[in-house]
């Protein structure tokens, strides 16, 4: 029988160590629900900093092809003159991220109405019914009422997280358990403006969800009071609607009192870990995703089993060294180790921000860097405690 070798001491140190990973993270799911600090804590990815901390907004180009209108208040009687102002100096394609549910007002919904009617490239928000679990899948659409929606088209404007998570991707198409294939906001605007680029997408995404790539706040838009349009009586602020996508909804405010409803933690925010405020709404998403669209800058991500072999691989080679310096080195394992986790972490962390700014490819090396911290303790758990309990590991001529 071969005793055994360095390697197969690397390896089960390395099952090891991705068994405790899997065991704490199934603790967690379990113990999410109950987890006092819960409200605290969002979702964090490396790049994230990226996003919020090391890019330079300067650098960033302004969007010029999507104009937002801040709506505070929207009354219908009010969205229905914004309809027609905008309407009159020739847009692509106007969005309202605003669900209209029912009715209300009898002389504002018959103006609104009618501004619908008569628009002729609009697309209104509407939201996907909840998930069904025992069906598995969505069942059908929310819509505004049938006034508003008769003659214009609906797409619906959901993502997939919740106002207590990040927005980090998005469903293009969607196709209802009734069979309907729905689009999402940011889709249906792109295709209204550039009709092949959702071909494209759709070609080459199908239904999968895509990570969004974010270029800017409401700042890196063009932007524009709704109250300011309907005040105006000239027609020259109206001329920056002409040839753009205009998205109508509530945009940003710096007011303690504004509505947290439909708004959403994304990468941007700059306080990326522990308890912050959700710092982008809707529309202004929607904005992130036709843009990315438009241009075509999606985010490149590996195939997970490319990712799983690059993280094993990674931690297999840690750990082989590690342990070759527990050895080697008994009275200096502290000190080398973690010096040289310190130095791997930063240097890995640099390649993985590297892809990412310049090349778009995200690579998700969360564990990887886990379970070389995890190295250090479980070599000497594994010398320690279970290969001295085991004889078959620990042959009299080991070193």
């Amino acid at each position: 029988m071969l005793l055994p070798t360095r390697h197969l001491h690397a390896l089960i140190i390395t099952a090891l160590i991705f068994v405790l990973i899997g065991a704490v993270r199934l603790v967690t799911f379990n113990i999410h629900y109950f987890d006092p600090f819960n409200n605290g804590i969002r979702d964090y990815e490396i790049t994230d900093i990226l996003f919020s901390q090391l890019r330079d907004p300067e650098r960033v180009d302004r969007e010029d092809r999507i104009v937002l209108v801040h709506v505070a208040k929207p009354q219908r009687a009010e969205i229905a003159e914004l309809l027609t102002k905008i309407g009159s100096r020739s847009p692509r394609v106007i969005g309202v991220d605003i669900l209209f549910s029912g009715r209300k007002d009898p002389v504002g919904d018959s103006l609104l109405a009618a501004a619908i009617s008569a628009t002729p490239s609009i697309v209104m928000a509407s939201n996907l019914a909840p998930y069904d679990g025992q069906r598995k899948g969505i069942p059908g659409m929310i819509y505004s009422d049938s006034i508003f929606t008769r003659g214009a088209r609906s797409a619906y404007t959901n993502f997939l997280a919740g106002t207590d998570r990040t927005v980090r991707l998005f469903n293009p198409f969607i196709t209802t358990l009734d069979g309907r294939q729905e689009v999402s906001f940011g889709a249906a605007l792109a295709q209204a403006y550039a009709p092949d680029r959702v071909g494209k997408l759709r070609w080459q995404r199908g239904e999968r969800p895509v990570r969004i790539n974010y270029s800017g706040g409401y700042r890196g838009f063009l932007r524009v009071d709704g109250g300011a349009i309907l005040e105006t009586e000239a027609e020259d602020p109206l001329a920056v609607f002409r040839d753009r996508i205009v998205i109508i909804g509530f945009i940003d405010s710096q007011e303690p009192d504004a509505p947290i409803e439909d708004r959403y933690f994304t990468p941007l925010n700059e306080v990326y870990t522990g308890r912050s405020l959700p710092d982008m709404y809707g529309a202004v998403i929607h904005a992130n995703i036709v843009s990315m669209i438009l241009d075509g800058s999606y985010i490149f991500e590996l195939p997970g089993w490319l990712e799983a072999l690059l993280v094993v691989g990674f931690t297999y080679v840690n750990v082989l060294v590690i342990h070759r310096i527990y050895h080697r080195l008994p009275d200096s394992y502290h000190g080398v180790t973690r010096v040289m986790q310190l130095v791997e972490l930063f240097c890995f962390f640099f390649i993985v921000a590297l892809l990412f700014y310049h090349f778009r490819l995200k690579i998700d090396f969360s564990t990887g860097f886990l379970a070389l911290v995890l190295a250090y303790d479980i070599v000497m758990i594994y010398e320690s405690f279970i290969r001295k309990r085991i004889p078959a590991l620990n042959p009299p001529d080991h070193v």
